[in-house]
């Protein structure tokens, strides 16, 4: 006698990848290796937060400029 036997195979939604990028900066620009960082998170398709650390002088400027970019969801700062 033959038996069929059927496996359910349960399926796991994974969820996307969140990202955290340290924004780095010189004096209020961003630096190039900071926005390919930023690319490269974006291309994991979850969320992306900048996190931008430095003087109270520059890191307004740099949130600024941050905030340009669709890919980031949430821009962190802190000011030394």
């Amino acid at each position: 006698m033959l038996r069929f036997v059927r496996r359910a195979y349960s399926t796991t939604v994974i969820a996307p990848p969140h990202a955290l990028v340290f924004l780095e900066h010189r004096k209020g620009v961003l630096d190039s290796a900071s926005l390919s960082a930023l690319t490269a998170a974006h291309q994991l398709g979850g969320n992306v937060t900048g996190l931008v650390i430095g003087s109270e002088e520059h890191v307004q400027d740099v949130v600024g400029k941050a905030k340009k970019y669709p890919c980031l969801s949430i821009i962190l700062f802190c000011r030394t």
